[in-house]
């Protein structure tokens, strides 16, 4: 079980305590229920995620991405990073997979920065409801504002920190070692 996992256990068991002690075991079960409905809710979102990293991973080779989104792109490779995390759709179960794939193929820190904060910042699919609720001259004044912002991030990043991404990236796969027993097995052989 790994630390991420254990901390998980120990809130999960803390707040199933907290109920039991404040509302009984049904109090437990309507929580134990909401969570599985969460589950199913984005069990479908979960394995078109893990599909689109993994066929990414088979299709993107390390040249494309270390040319087109590493270091050896320079500041186009945050500019490509920042594209990418404003047309991408959905949340963090999908874009989360895709930037450690993207990490393991050779894409820089900066660039995989740039991706998470355009995401936050840029996302093209949240503007019409940011539109509606706030106004076209708010929305404007607000991609102006944040405009230039993944970009320089990312091509800081890369300045500051370069060749961090390689610790990054020996993390993910050890993760993903971690995940596939059998394949750390035939690694060591």
């Amino acid at each position: 079980m790994n630390k991420t996992t254990a901390g998980m256990t120990i809130i999960a068991l803390f707040l199933s305590i907290t109920a039991f002690f404040r509302g009984g075991i049904h109090l437990v079960f309507s929580g134990v229920l909401e969570g599985a409905k969460t589950i199913i809710s984005i069990f479908p979102i979960l394995i078109v995620a893990f599909l689109v990293a993994g066929l990414i991973s088979t299709l993107v080779t390390k040249e494309m991405a270390t040319k087109w989104l590493g270091h050896e792109a320079g500041w186009k490779g945050p500019f490509f990073g920042s594209i990418m995390g404003a047309l991408v759709p959905g949340g963090p179960f999908f874009f989360y997979p895709l930037m450690a794939t993207l990490l393991t193929s050779g894409a820089s820190l900066g660039t995989m920065m740039s991706f998470v904060a355009a995401k936050t910042l840029w996302n093209v699919a949240r503007l019409p409801i940011e539109i509606a609720f706030v106004g076209l001259e708010l929305t404007l004044i607000r991609i102006v504002v944040t405009f230039m912002f993944p970009i320089i991030v990312g091509t800081l990043i890369n300045l500051i920190l370069p060749g961090f991404e390689e610790k990054i990236r020996s993390d993910i796969q050890s993760l993903q070692l971690k995940r596939r027993p059998e394949k750390a097995g035939e690694k060591n052989d």
